[in-house]
């Protein structure tokens, strides 16, 4: 199996890449540069992906197209940027797998295109915990961006029958904002309340990569109706040590309708977002927890 990995030489891009490699997976990381190191083995093409020719001359020849590449904070750039390259790359990426009939896509989706991930408004959960049939309401760019990009993926999949994988993890944590993370959830860790709590989701860059490794070998279920499936991806629990339960009832004035009591009796700071489709569909389980977060690297 050879894999492309469209922004490879990026922060999270990186996780992948060594994760592939420790896995034995030929992979090859497509960027406009190159990272300063890469692993044994792992190769480099460059491309500008706002340019369909360039990624059709570019991306063939693979099994497996992880599309990672995108602007990650919208707070940097212009939003009328965000939306350009971020929509633009998504469809000459998605066109070129069509074009030379690459047979899989996974998709760097984000939990922010719920609406409750990068947020301008508080918008209540319908229920809880949060699962991939829950409506997706974003309303921001960069947040829009990614419900959009996994909507055209789906089409693809849909209408070409390219396989299709959207993981949708929230705000990932990578080693080097360590320090900085490890100072903001001590006093959690310690047991104090946050004056204005939101849900507390987070993921480890080596969660993100498991996911990734995991999801380029997915084998679809026979009841799907066509070969798409999106999977959320968090932490086992939140970042809080007050109960999920209490911070939605601080958040909101009342607890959104539970449909399984079950899922926070076991694990009263379980994320908001269910990850046991994932876990169950992908074997996916995290490893990394914010409690031993000085160990991660």
């Amino acid at each position: 199996m050879k894999v492309l990995i469209t922004g490879g030489a990026g922060d999270v891009g990186g996780y992948v890449v060594k994760e592939f490699a420790e896995h034995g997976i030929p992979t090859t990381v497509l960027d406009l540069k190159a990272p300063a190191s890469l692993p044994a083995g792992v190769d480099f093409v460059q491309c500008d992906l706002m340019s369909l020719e360039a990624a059709t001359n570019t991306i063939r020849g693979y099994d497996v197209v992880v599309h990672l590449a995108a602007i990650p904070n919208a707070s940097f750039d212009p939003f009328e940027k965000v939306m350009s390259v971020n929509m633009v790359t998504c469809f000459n990426v998605f066109e070129a797998v069509r074009i030379n009939k690459i047979p899989r896509i996974v998709y760097a989706g984000s939990e922010s295109s719920t609406g409750f991930g990068i947020h301008d408004v508080v918008l209540k959960p319908r229920y809880l915990p949060i699962d991939e049939e829950h409506p997706l309401w974003p309303h921001e760019v960069y947040s829009f961006t990614k419900r959009f990009g996994e909507e055209m993926l789906e089409n693809f999949a849909r209408a070409h029958g390219i396989e299709a994988i959207s993981l949708r993890y929230c705000g990932v944590w990578t080693g080097k904002n360590i320090p900085g993370l490890s100072a903001m959830i001590a006093p959690f860790q310690r047991g104090e309340i946050a004056e204005a709590p939101w849900f507390g989701s987070y993921v480890a860059a080596q969660d993100v990569a498991q996911a990734m490794r995991l999801a380029i070998e997915y084998r679809f279920p026979a009841s799907n109706e066509i070969p798409f499936d999106a999977f959320y991806i968090t932490a086992a629990n939140t970042f809080y040590s007050e109960p999920t339960l209490s911070v939605m009832k601080r958040i909101y004035g009342e607890v959104p309708e539970v449909r399984d009591p079950a899922y926070f009796a076991d694990n009263p700071c379980a994320s908001p977002f269910d990850i046991r489709k994932a876990q169950q569909g992908l074997g996916f389980e995290p490893r990394c927890d914010c409690r031993d977060i000085e160990n991660w690297e």
